[in-house]
């Protein structure tokens, strides 16, 4: 039987070191890593735009930390101010996630970015059970598209470092749980993911396994020691059950 793990909601994520206004951002495989310090960050929506102000003419990749609550709105002003810039904006929640903006993700500025975000396990048990794996759910009220890349930063415990951490939405009208995306948890146990829409989301980790010369699904089933639904329930990714491809990194369920 699966252990479903219950996270805490009070947790504080510990992320890598956050970079205050005239410190240049560090670059982690495909994205930014942000770690939550919270009492850092301004809640004065005047300081926070003089703070973006200075980022975005320095030109050095700057974070401008920045105290939201669990409801906030990224402007059309501020979205305009970011767009093509090398500076981030990270906005800080009450609960368990961090977001975060960054400037050369921003293409449109004609459409503010809204998120009112809930931690309510409102996902049904049936749809959850799609999901091998530990999970942490998070949802925003919102549902709409999003006017451009919107980072949540989540952080998984170090211990699960080198795991994969594995985002999937729930689409309502089907009752199906959607692989989003995978991001292998680094030494700090952070994961981060770019959402392009308001939903419904669960996270998961696993083990992984890299594809080696002359797999099959079933023969990778049989290494691990799970059954071929189960390595396929894993995989939603993979369309085709009877090809896989060298160097592919497959989810293993049993943690």
């Amino acid at each position: 039987m699966k252990r479903k793990v219950k996270w805490n909601l009070a947790l504080i994520f510990i992320l890598v070191p956050l970079l205050w206004p005239g410190e240049p951002a560090q670059a982690a495989s495909g994205g930014m890593i942000i770690h939550q310090t919270p009492e850092n960050a301004t809640a004065d929506w005047s300081v926070m735009k003089q703070w973006l102000e200075d980022a975005v003419n320095h030109g050095r990749g700057e974070n401008v930390p920045f105290a939201v609550g669990n409801t906030f709105t990224v402007s059309t002003d501020i979205l305009s101010r970011l767009a093509g810039k090398n500076a981030t904006l990270v906005l800080y929640t009450e609960g368990n996630v961090t977001f975060s903006v960054t400037g050369t993700d921003v293409r449109r500025t004609d459409i503010p970015v809204c998120v009112t975000l809930s931690f309510e396990d409102i996902i049904p048990e049936e749809a959850l059970r799609q999901i091998p794996g530990a999970q942490m759910q998070f949802q925003t009220v919102e549902r709409e598209l999003y006017p451009c890349l919107v980072n949540a930063h989540l952080s998984l415990g170090p211990e699960n470092a080198g795991k994969n951490a594995i985002l999937y939405s729930y689409d309502e009208a089907s009752g199906r749980m959607k692989q989003e995306g995978l991001y292998r948890i680094n030494e700090a146990g952070s994961a981060m993911f770019g959402l392009k829409r308001g939903g419904l989301y669960a996270a998961a980790m696993m083990d992984s396994y890299t594809v080696m010369p002359g797999d099959v699904l079933s023969r990778v089933a049989v290494k691990k020691g799970i059954s071929l639904k189960a390595l396929a329930a894993a995989n939603p990714q993979i369309a085709d059950l009877d090809r896989i491809r060298v160097g592919q990194i497959i989810n293993i369920p049993g943690i």
